[in-house]
């Protein structure tokens, strides 16, 4: 079995307004995502900016061209230019660039990965490699013949899988979650180049998801940007086979126990949910990773950790988002910590982010404030952002009175007690 990285595998491109308007057409695209364009869900056309650099990488025909407003993105499957200023694809999908890209039904879509899960959560990018961290879940791909089986061709978080799955023939289904342990001393396992030691702690704290397959022979640890250089994309071949002998399969990932279950923190650096993705041209689009809460072992780590100290609290929040996604903060007797945070986990879907906020804090009572600040209604029937705590635990204790429900802007409050001296 072959391993590998994915070089210059997928492109991002930022529209601008002085990009041309192109005419797109397509032969079908995702019906579970936002769609802003009109028009049948097969066989239809429409226009957009396009930038008139646009490549289409991979035998895939890959591509995502972030829009205009920054807000939405459009992914490719077998993407071709057919004019001077037209293009065709396949299948492609539309997505909002602060979602998660995991469709909230089976069977559904809500990207281009034969998981149904989006091409740019997980991706590997250069800012990523510049600054010497991946502080996000990694996207990876097995071989056809470790993918399967023909019954139960995919798990949580994917939603569906290849039309070929007859051609399945092992027993890892798409959307498993890949780790390395804990317990294991990165500095120890023969990693020689600082690119190789940020993917191995990107799958240790957060893991790498199984999105698609990637032939018979092959497992793929990583897709990279466009635009990673040389010899970035070198260190992470020389390192490539250390990362794969210490994977381990995390066997009790589902919807109800994401990563594992259990509220544990990411040790070291700070972590937040995917940063920028680089584009061809500046951008401030973000895409989160393939996952609300990734892990490695049996361990959910946090979606955002902020501030510093031996105490943890730990928030679960969810929202019910409306154009665009519930911003909040967070203060503890008064003081913010963090910025302004946004939410990502759906209330309806039972799914929390899990926000861990860090301090010394004396001995008593302490004050917790959620400020919620831009709610937005549509209007009777037609929708409200909201803002939700679903609960909350210091040093692995519940704390009562931490379930709020903020319907509208400003703050509410709970508290925590601290025993120790």
């Amino acid at each position: 079995m072959n391993t590998w990285i994915g070089q210059d595998a997928i492109p991002i491109y930022q529209a601008k307004s002085t990009d041309p308007m192109a005419t797109w057409s397509f032969e079908g695209r995702a019906t579970n995502t936002d769609w802003t364009f009109g028009g049948p869900s097969s066989n239809g056309t429409f226009q957009m900016r396009t930038p008139t650099d646009l490549q289409f990488k991979t035998g895939d025909g890959w591509a995502i061209i972030v829009s205009e407003d920054g807000q939405h993105y459009i992914e490719t499957w077998l993407g071709a230019k057919t004019g001077a200023n037209s293009y065709h694809a396949t299948y492609l999908a539309e997505n909002t660039v602060t979602g998660d890209g995991i469709a909230n039904v089976p069977g559904a879509h809500e990207g281009i990965r034969a998981a149904g899960m989006s091409l740019m959560g997980g991706v590997v990018q250069k800012s990523d490699l510049d600054a010497g961290h991946i502080d996000h879940a990694v996207a990876m791909a097995i071989a056809t013949t470790q993918a399967g089986s023909q019954s139960t061709p995919y798990v949580w978080p994917a939603t569906t899988a290849d039309s070929n799955t007859s051609g399945y023939s092992g027993s890892i289904p798409l959307g498993s979650l890949f780790a390395i342990p804990k317990d294991v001393d990165l500095t120890k396992i023969g990693i020689t180049t600082s690119e190789g030691m940020a993917l191995a702690k990107a799958y240790q704290n957060y893991g790498g998801y199984v999105t698609d397959t990637s032939g018979p022979n092959t497992m793929q640890l990583a897709y990279l940007e466009q635009g990673v250089s040389q010899s970035q994309a070198d260190n992470l071949f020389k390192d490539m086979n250390a990362i794969r002998s210490h994977l381990e399969l995390v066997t009790n990932n589902t919807a109800a126990t994401p990563a594992g279950g259990g509220d544990h923190t990411v040790t070291g650096t700070t972590t937040t949910t995917a940063p920028a993705p680089t584009t061809t041209a500046p951008a401030t689009t973000t895409t989160t990773a393939p996952a609300t809460t990734t892990t490695t072992g049996s361990t959910a780590q946090p979606s955002v950790s902020l501030g510093s100290g031996s105490d943890q609290l730990l928030l679960k929040i969810s929202q019910d988002a409306l154009w665009g996604d519930a911003k909040y903060t967070i203060s503890v007797d008064g003081k913010q910590i963090g910025g302004v945070q946004t939410a990502h986990a759906l209330h309806g879907s039972g799914q929390s982010d899990l926000i861990s906020v860090r301090g010394d804090w004396a001995q008593g009572n302490h004050d917790v404030a959620v400020n919620f600040i831009n709610d937005v209604w549509a209007g009777q029937g037609r929708g409200d952002r909201n803002l939700y705590v679903d609960s909350a635990t210091y040093h692995g204790q519940d704390v009562a009175g931490a379930h709020l429900s903020l319907m509208n802007n400003g703050a509410q409050h709970f508290t925590f007690h601290d025993y120790l001296v």
